[in-house]
Formats: structure tokens, sequence, C-alpha cells
């Protein structure tokens, strides 16, 4: 019996893609992308915009969630002031940037258990609160509430809408004081599926915020003087202390799941052509997600620092959190609707209907936001774009590059004939050269002719590619013969620049 080869069983499972109505739109919007390069700039600084932000949000997250938890001890301890949670909140940050080149795979196990305590202890106090204080307010639950107090407050109901950002992103404490709470359910997002995250935010994360929420709009139905400390004032004497440690490492993961997100953004905009190369370190032999960048985490750390010590109060650096995420769900809106269109050939009236229903929502929030600018919101606005402008430029640069190569490169006739009229003399060795060509003679060995009396008997030209490896295998990369000369081109993969035996 002859056993088939994997092209054989590729060939066999073939299904040719018969002409469609969304199969031709999507080649044409496809076609008029690629014609129109006012459009395909157009969506490089969408994409770059997001990511920008992204990147914004691994400065704000951290000095947010770690100065929220830290501010907790204010009502506890008498002499704590704010120059005490300012310099409390910094050196938490530094060793929380420290360890960052130990990588998680150690304390990776203990992110669920921290997180499941988390949001069971939300959900408990809230229905303690509810029980002991008023049950009443579960009535809060029907939409049709939402209409009355738009009716009654008007322009206030709108200007609320800003911290309605932070109840479905983070957990609000109170003016300004958040801890993770929709969002630390995505802490290592990637090594989940769409089902997981499905799941746990229906059966886990969405019940306990309700819960946390309603318990304390009862307990403030009694103790109406304290808003600007419900969290804090709702927790049972007794448990103050613990619950304070579990949201304190609830925050330090939500703040290192927004790290790690910052690192896999940058290095994807790096192996893009979008970004500066930097040195990368994979801390995991099995996790290719599971990276650390030097420059990238320490600019991380003095930003933080940097953020702490200006505000000094969370409630700035929560009107700039908020802008930061509507930014970032109108960019995720506007790509998931061209994904529709061109990958998924989703029908086109769904295709429609999912960005003016999602989008419409989000262009509110942004409206509410937005009004904060003055209030700390200018900050993402600043950070994104810095690096917008880095990437935009970096980008640019590397494309009339590589262009300019492409245009100049020579051919290997005109090279023999240049070497042979100059009468360019060969000495023994190698000869390294690095150029962005896979294929081809870069011009700039041209001018090595023109300009050196000798070059080594044998030359490498080097290409190096990034590729999803993530360990460094041993004799891995491509070789090319140039003819019969003692010319090579090879293309070497940069999957990593250390590897991390940890």
């Amino acid at each position: 019996m002859i056993m088939g080869k994997p092209a054989d069983e590729n060939i066999s499972s073939f299904k040719l893609k018969l002409p469609t109505p969304e199969l031709e739109r999507a080649l044409k919007i496809k076609e008029t992308l690629e014609k129109r390069s006012s459009l395909k700039t157009l969506l490089l600084l969408l994409v770059l915009t997001g990511t920008s932000m992204v990147i914004g949000d691994g400065i704000l997250t951290p000095a947010m969630s770690v100065m929220s938890a830290v501010s907790g001890l204010q009502g506890e301890i008498s002499w704590f002031g704010t120059n005490a949670v300012v310099v409390v909140s910094i050196i938490i940050l530094v060793g929380l940037f420290s360890i960052q080149q130990f990588g998680t795979g150690k304390v990776g196990f203990l992110f669920a258990p921290v997180l499941g305590l988390w949001f069971f202890s939300l959900g408990s106090i809230g229905i303690y609160n509810l029980v002991k204080h008023d049950i009443s307010v579960i009535r809060a639950l029907n939409p049709a509430y939402i209409y009355f107090f738009f009716k009654k407050n008007s322009g206030a109901a709108w200007s609320a809408l800003g911290g309605c950002v932070l109840c479905i992103t983070d957990m609000l404490l109170g003016p300004g004081d958040i801890f993770p709470g929709a969002e630390a359910m995505f802490a290592d997002l990637g090594h989940f599926c769409v089902e997981s995250i499905q799941i746990a935010f229906t059966c886990v994360v969405f019940p306990c915020l309700l819960l946390a929420y309603m318990g304390q709009a009862s307990y403030l139905m009694k103790y109406p003087d304290s808003a600007s400390r419900i969290f804090y004032d709702s927790i049972p004497e007794s448990l103050f202390w613990p619950v304070f440690v579990i949201a304190t490492l609830a925050a330090m993961i939500a703040s290192q799941a927004m790290i790690s997100a910052t690192f896999s953004c940058v290095k994807q905009a790096m192996s893009l052509g979008c970004f500066p190369r930097l040195k990368i370190v994979h801390t995991s032999r099995k996790l290719m997600g599971q990276i650390y960048i030097p420059v990238i985490n320490y600019f991380l750390m003095i930003m933080c620092i940097v953020v702490v010590s200006i505000f000094r109060r969370t409630t700035d650096i929560a009107n700039a959190y908020g802008i930061a995420e509507v930014g970032v769900m109108i960019v995720s809106t506007t790509l998931v609707t061209l994904v529709m269109l061109l990958i998924w050939k989703t029908n086109l009236f769904l295709a429609l209907c999912f960005p003016l229903v999602f989008g419409s929502v989000e262009l509110v929030y942004l409206s509410a936001v937005l009004s904060k600018i003055k209030e700390g919101g200018w900050l993402p606005l600043v950070f994104a774009t810095f690096f917008l402008c880095v990437m935009y430029t970096w980008n640019y640069g590397s494309v009339l590059k590589y262009q300019s190569e492409v245009r100049e490169k020579i051919s290997m006739d005109f090279m023999l004939e240049l070497g042979s009229t100059l009468g360019t003399v060969r000495v023994p060795g190698i000869g390294l050269l690095y150029n962005e060509l896979v294929q081809g003679i870069p011009s700039i060995f041209g001018q090595f002719l023109l300009s050196l009396p000798a070059i080594h008997s044998t030359i490498v030209f080097v290409c190096i590619k990034y590729v999803p490896v993530p360990l460094k295998r041993k004799g891995f990369f491509s070789v090319e013969f140039v003819r019969r000369t003692t010319i090579y081109s090879n293309v070497l993969p940069d999957t990593v620049t250390k590897m991390s035996g940890r």
C-alpha cells in the first residue's frame, strides 16, 4: 500500500470557490485598495492609530491600576496621604517592570485563581450589601430607567457616559478609582478560544460586575456621603485586608496583560516594517507569545512613573484612559467591518449593520469622553500622536529604502563584467553584506566594486526575515547559489535575539 503524501491530501481536499456576489465584492474592494495609494495610506494610518492607542494603554493601565489599589489604604491608615500613595505606587511599578525579564511562565498559573477570587469577592460583597441595605435597587436592571435618567438629567446624563466607559472596561470603585473588572478577563487572551471568553464573560464576569454595582448602589442609598470611597467603604470591616490584597494582585495581573499586549503590538509592528528594530527576548520555550522587549519595558516604566508623579490622582488618569479605550474600540470596529467584507465575505446587509449598531454606540461614548480632554484626556492623544509619528515615519522610510534597492539592484552579468573591467582583486576570506532583498544583488555591492581595490573571494548577501518560530533551530536558514560564482544569497530567520532558559 502506498501512503499518500501531504500534497496529495491537500489536493484531495481542495475546493474551488465558485463566483458569488460576496466574492466579487471582496475582489473589487481589494482591487480598489491596491490601486489607490491614498486609500492604502488611510488604512495604514487607521491601523497605526489603533496600535498607538494600545501602546498608550500600556502606560496608563499600570499607573492607574496600581494607584487605585494603593489609594485604598488612605481610609484605613490615617497618615497615609497622597504623597505616600505616589511613593508606594512608584515602588510597585518599578518592581512590576523589573520582573518582566523573567517572563510570566512561573507565575502564570496564579492568574486564574486570583481573578476567580477577585470576581467571587465582587459578587459576594454585592449580594451582602443588597441584602443588608436596600435590595430594591435591583429594579435598575429595567432598561426603562435609562430613558428616565436621560430625561431627568439631560446634559449631566450624557457626561456620565464617560464613567460608564470605565464600568465596561474596568471595575469602577469611585470617582477616578478603578480596578480591573471586565478587562481583567482578557489577561493572556491570545491563549484562549472565543468560546472560553464568551463563557467566562456570560457566567462569571458579567453577573459579578452587576452584583458589585448593585451592591454599591444599595450601600449609597443608605450612606450617600461615601461616593468617593464606595468600593472600600462597602466592604465589611473584617474582610478589608483580604479583599485589598486580592484587589492589588488583580490590578497587577491586569497591568501585566497590558504590558504583554504592548510587547506583542511592538513585535508585530517590527515584523511589518512599522517600528525600529529592537532586541526581543523569548521567555518561554513553548509559547511564542511570551516575549520581553527591554527598551519598551523600561520606556513604559519611566512613562508610568512620570504619569504617577505628575497627575498624582487617579481621576485625571481615568479620564485619559477612557479616551484611549473608546478610540481603540472605534478602530477595531472599522477594521472588523473591513475583514467581514474582504475575508469573511459576509452578507453586505449584515456587514453594514455591524458598524451601524456598534459604531453608533461607540461614537456616543466618544462624544462623552472627549469632554474630558482638559481634565487629563489630552494624555492618550499625545501618546498616540508620538507613536503614530514614529511608526509612520519608519514605515515610510523602510518602503522608500526597499523600493530603491529593488529599482537599483544590478544583474549578475553586469557585476561580472564590472569586476573584470576594473580588475578587482579577490583576496581569501568571507565577506557578509546585509540587504533587504531576498533575491538579486543590491546596488551597494556595485559601489564596493568601484570604491575598493579588492573584495573577498566569497561574498554572502544576508537577508533577515521574521518567521513565527519561538526556538532557534540549528542550521535553519536558506542558501541560494548565484550561478557558478562564489557568491551566495543567505536568508536568515530572525526568530529570537536571545533565548531565556527559564
